[in-house]
């Protein structure tokens, strides 16, 4: 194919590979080969890459972690960039709360429905049982400061680095595996709490290799939720409002959040499914909206397994790879669990990941 030959050739040798098995690239360690995979290094390079791509016609799939995806047995054809960006920008100056008009933490913008988190524990019955109210407070009384970050800056990173330097406002994220810019594509939570709560505006770029940048009110945000799940937008940087908080209560809140959270298993992409709605919950008298209650307690589903995919029984919203798992393994697992809750319950499950590839 002489398109893409061509970009092979546009591509800096050392950080391209091809016919990379991407199952080396994903948290589910599930995934057949790139066409072509390209890691970048930094924002200059990843729009230039970007736009080469585009001129030639080859479609461009971004891989931040690995998390949070499923990709086909077939792999993924055309340009898998693999986001390695890494910079954290701290602004010289602290404007004071009553400079900035970013409602506090744990409330949605202004005039918007507020987002339910998908955070919810039963502590009577099941594996789901990690606590997350003593350990909310909140930090709106805090002199705020702006930092942008790279899209392809690493969450465990920035949680890090800012707490380092004297800013808080991520902690709530702790653990979780991911990138600045799937954090921004999922909306992601940490029990109560959104990233949407922070963010200030996010500079991308399009199909047709314009940059533009968004507003956070122009995000589409809610539960898992983005405009870019139906753009073609390809997030660049995000700038983010946050606290110059109370240092050690945030790195103690990351610290515990982690710790508790240890109970999710490895191998697998996250979550199965979104969480059943609270009108379904109150019409069943579930004790939570959990979709893993639905999979342990009515289901009776724990340890199923099909070829290497297995239902986890520490926690029961999570298909892992217990060896070997292919993704049709995976989607045969997933389908068995979504079809038996709308035969039983009447309800239709989400799923939680994005399906890359051919299905």
């Amino acid at each position: 194919m002489k398109d893409l030959q061509d970009l092979i050739n546009f591509l800096e040798p050392d950080n391209t590979f091809l016919d990379e098995p991407l199952s080396k690239h994903t948290t589910l360690r599930i995934g057949g080969p790139a066409d072509v995979l390209y890691r970048a290094k930094n924002i200059e390079e990843l729009i230039r890459v970007i736009r080469r791509a585009n001129e030639l016609s080859i479609p461009v799939t971004i891989l931040g972690w690995g998390s949070n995806v499923l990709v086909s047995d077939k792999g993924i054809r055309g340009l898998v960039i693999k986001n390695e960006t890494g910079e954290i920008e701290i602004s010289k100056d602290v404007p004071s709360p009553t400079a900035i008009t970013v409602p506090p933490l744990r409330k949605y913008k202004e005039g918007t429905k507020k987002i339910l988190s998908r955070w919810q524990s039963d502590s009577e019955k099941g594996t789901f049982k990690y606590e997350f109210g003593d350990l909310d407070y909140d930090e709106s009384g805090f002199p705020r400061v702006r930092v942008s970050m790279d899209s392809g800056v690493s969450l465990p990173k920035a949680i890090n680095s800012l707490i380092e330097e004297g800013v808080t406002g991520l902690q709530w994220y702790a653990r979780i595996p991911g990138t600045i810019g799937g954090a921004v594509f999922n909306n992601i939570h940490g029990g109560t709490h959104f990233i949407s709560e922070v963010i200030k505006s996010v500079r991308t770029i399009n199909k047709s290799g314009v940059i533009k940048e968004f507003s956070g009110k122009e995000l589409g945000l809610a539960y898992d939720k983005s405009r870019f799940h139906d753009s073609e937008e390809i997030i660049l940087e995000v700038e983010f409002e946050l606290f110059k908080g109370d240092v050690l209560r945030a790195k103690e809140v990351a610290m515990e959040w982690a710790k508790r959270k240890s109970l999710q298993p490895p191998r697998s992409a996250g979550c199965t499914f979104k969480n059943i709605s609270n009108g379904d919950k109150e019409r069943l008298n579930f004790p939570t909206t959990s979709a893993g209650y639905i999979v342990e307690h009515v289901l009776k589903l724990g340890g199923r397994k099909v070829g290497g995919a297995k239902i986890s029984t520490a926690h029961h919203n999570f298909i892992v790879n217990d060896g070997g798992a292919t993704a049709r393994d995976y989607m045969e697992l997933l389908n068995l669990i979504r079809d038996e809750t709308k035969k039983m319950l009447k309800i239709d499950l989400v799923p939680e990941m994005i399906l890359l590839g051919e299905f």
